[in-house]
């Protein structure tokens, strides 16, 4: 649902921006809306990347899709460096910040 609704919203979504995700499920579900034509990924830890590939690699298949293309790091930082209105659905997959940020 975190990925259908967003895609389903708009007509003919050609960019998305995942934050977080680095399992790889919310990546694999994109990639059954044919319109999309470019993926972006942004996972601050690449050990859960890597953990997701070794021990869910059903589930990790997402990144196999050639239109994803991986930035790891904080998506903060990543976004003050895109190009305002460059994604037409920016999905957020991350867990809930705890405490004072």
């Amino acid at each position: 649902m975190i990925t259908h609704l967003p895609l389903c919203s708009i007509p003919s979504p050609k960019t998305v921006l995942v934050v977080g995700g680095g399992d790889g499920g919310v990546l694999a579900e994109i990639s059954r809306h044919s319109s999309v034509e470019h993926i972006d990924i942004c996972e601050i830890d690449r050990m859960v990347i890597e953990v997701s590939k070794k021990f869910f690699p059903e589930l990790a298949a997402g990144f196999e899709d050639p239109r994803v293309c991986l930035h790891v790091g904080d998506a903060v930082e990543f976004l003050r460096n895109v190009p305002e209105g460059k994604y037409d659905v920016i999905i957020v997959d991350s867990s809930d910040p705890v405490g004072m940020l």
